[in-house]
């Protein structure tokens, strides 16, 4: 008799285990995703940086070049950095979204196999990562290609 509580036991904590791990999982689908996108939208931020670099120049040139007389060559290194973490992010980007993939997945399955209590918001927002991310993906493959 003891036996078989210990078995249901168990067997109980191994389902908690799962729907546990597909809590986790569920959460990393969506930090590869921002990662992914951000793969995609990386060019962003290098535009961003020259442009508010040329404003800064523009609206305050003579009080940048007197306090500081390179300035250019700091803007310079500050386009570099953000050129380089750019084509980091461009570079990995299939390897981010194949990791959002397969984590959006097996949190979808592992959370909807639980039959105990129902995890209704966290399957949908499974649902929506695999969709954006296979989006995103065919949209880099126009883009990257």
């Amino acid at each position: 008799m003891e036996e078989h509580t210990a078995l249901v036991s168990t067997k109980n904590d191994f389902k908690n285990f799962l729907v546990r791990l597909g809590k986790i999982f569920s959460n990393m689908s969506i930090l590869f995703l921002i990662i992914s996108i951000c793969g995609l939208f990386s060019f962003v931020s290098v535009a961003f940086v020259c442009l508010t670099g040329v404003v800064i120049i523009v609206i305050t040139v003579g009080t940048i070049f007197i306090i500081n007389p390179n300035f250019g060559s700091l803007f310079m290194s500050a386009v570099d950095v953000s050129s380089k973490i750019s084509t980091f992010f461009l570079e990995n980007f299939y390897i981010f979204a194949g990791v959002t993939l397969a984590t959006a997945v097996v949190s979808l399955v592992l959370l909807v196999l639980d039959r105990r209590t129902k995890h209704t918001a966290r399957i949908v927002t499974s649902s929506i990562v695999i969709g954006i991310v296979i989006l995103t993906i065919i949209f880099a493959a126009g883009v990257i290609i």
